[in-house]
C-alpha cells in the first residue's frame, strides 16, 4: 500500500466555524424543547401559549456571531453594509422574540 493513502485516512479536518456555531444553536434548541416537554409532563399537560417567539433567540444570536466573524475576516456577503444590515435584523429578531416571548412565559408560570 502506498504511503500517501495511509496518511490521508488518518488526517483530521475540524469542522468550520459555521458548523460549530450551528451545532451550539442546535444544543440551545434541544434544551428549549426538553424544557417544554418536561414542563408539559410535570404540570399535567399544560401548554406554554405565546412562547413560540422565544425560538427566534438562538438563531438570531448564532447568525449575529457568524456575521461578526465574517466581517472581521472581510468575507461578509455584501461587505460591511450588508453585515451591518444583517446584524440589525438579528438584533430586531432577538428583541422581538424576547419582547413577545418572555411576558407569555412569565404569564404561563403565574408570575
Amino acid at each position: 500500500m502506498p504511503e500517501n493513502q495511509n496518511t490521508n485516512e488518518n488526517s483530521y479536518t475540524p469542522a468550520s466555524f459555521e458548523k460549530r456555531a450551528a451545532a451550539w444553536m442546535g444544543i440551545a434548541y434541544v434544551l428549549m424543547l426538553t424544557f417544554i416537554i418536561t414542563f408539559a409532563i410535570y404540570t399535567g399537560g399544560r401548554e406554554l401559549p405565546g412562547t413560540f417567539p422565544l425560538f427566534l433567540a438562538p438563531v438570531s444570536v448564532t447568525l449575529a456571531v457568524i456575521l461578526l466573524r465574517r466581517m472581521k475576516l472581510g468575507i461578509c456577503p455584501g461587505g460591511v453594509p450588508g453585515g451591518v444590515l444583517g446584524l440589525l435584523l438579528c438584533a430586531a429578531g432577538l428583541l422581538l422574540g424576547l419582547a413577545l416571548g418572555v411576558p407569555a412565559l412569565l404569564a404561563a408560570f403565574g408570575v
